[in-house]
């Protein structure tokens, strides 16, 4: 029997929010606070355009209908935006474009699995900058720091930051990419979340700078989570090296009428009426948790880092007990905390009684 590539052998399955498979046949979840989207799902024109996709026939290998879109929205060339099936598949495809056996990538911790996990993939070797409790923050000049030391071949970060809610600035940001560039180094900036903060940055936060490709999913604004629908955003040269490894046809005839529709002026009123509601409940969350004493991560975005002492333990509970779904952030490197994304009024108060009866157990 042919033997795996032993950096896949290395490498563990991803773990994410949202349906956890057999698990949830044991324990149904009713309410999700563990994957964080809009909880007043996509716009109603959004759901037209999905039920109107022609999927009996192959989809547009070009995604010429989702990245003029988005070209328009963002005010880029269509030559500088790819369209993917969801932020993961393009930061898959970024790390097998660009990365070789041994190459150093450097990745904040904690953040989203998936850097780390297709960089190993590709046999990079990881460079972890851990930041500290309890708020969890990212400095900047460390991570340019630590791309200098390197000589990384590849840096991630995420703006705002998932777990932690965490928005670096714009300054920052580029304190970072400007390290890259002299490091002849790329940074894959993840945007995914920037539409929940009060004041959105905006895509791409660094236009036209060389040495940067933005990732910008439209799942979790959007709640497209079933149809997979992202953008990376970059020079004409880099998108061209991307489309050059993804696999055909990866972003489905749904995913694409829904990503025109979502950046349509429909689509963006609708984000205009609901995200302001998600940070009001945000902060309601926080408020209540605090008179609770269940400490908290302060977030720029629409969820939360809480504190809960045995996460797996809590998650548990809640799933079994009153079939509520949290994410258990061991993952993250933090066994003590889970993350929760707010969701309506009253869906959000059943989960704060939940948490008060557990926490007082």
């Amino acid at each position: 029997m042919t033997d795996a590539r032993p950096e896949v052998l290395c490498t563990g399955r991803g773990t994410h929010g949202g349906p956890a498979g057999s698990r949830d046949e044991r324990w149904p979840v009713e309410l999700d606070f563990s994957a964080s989207l809009n909880a007043w799902g996509p716009a109603e024109e959004v759901v037209a355009a999905v039920r109107a996709a022609r999927i009996s026939e192959y989809p547009d290998p070009e995604c010429l209908g989702a990245r003029r879109a988005a070209a328009e929205r963002w005010g880029r060339g269509i030559e500088e935006i790819a369209f993917g099936a969801g932020a993961a598949e393009l930061l898959h495809a970024i790390a097998f474009a660009y990365l070789r056996p041994g190459d150093r990538v450097v990745v904040p911790s904690p953040t989203f699995g998936e850097y780390a996990r297709s960089a190993a993939l590709c046999g990079a070797r990881v460079v972890l900058r851990r930041a500290a409790p309890p708020h969890w923050a990212i400095g900047a000049e460390e991570l340019a720091a630590a791309v200098r030391e390197h000589r990384a071949r590849l840096a991630y970060l995420c703006a705002p930051n998932n777990p932690t809610g965490e928005a670096p600035g714009r300054d920052e940001i580029a304190r970072v990419a400007d390290a890259c560039a002299e490091a002849g180094a790329l940074l894959v900036l993840d945007q995914s979340y920037d539409a929940f903060l009060a004041e959105p940055l905006g895509t791409p936060v660094l236009p036209a700078h060389p040495a940067v490709v933005v990732v910008r999913s439209v799942t979790k604004d959007h709640a497209l989570a079933g149809v997979r629908a992202a953008f990376a955003v970059a020079s004409p040269e880099i998108i061209d090296v991307l489309e050059r490894v993804r696999v055909p046809w990866a972003a489905s005839t749904a995913a694409q009428a829904a990503a025109v529709a979502a950046l349509s002026p429909a689509g963006e009123h609708h984000l205009a009426r609901t995200l302001p509601l998600l940070h009001a409940e945000r902060r309601r969350i926080a408020e209540r948790l605090e008179r609770l004493a269940i400490p908290t991560v302060p977030s720029a975005t629409h969820f939360l880092l809480v504190e809960v002492g045995d996460a797996a333990q809590v998650a548990d509970t809640l799933r079994a007990r009153y079939r509520i779904g949290v994410r258990d952030c061991a993952s993250f490197g933090l066994p003590a905390h889970i993350r929760i994304a707010a969701r309506r009024p009253e869906e959000n108060e059943v989960l704060l009684r939940a948490l008060e009866a557990v926490s007082s157990s």
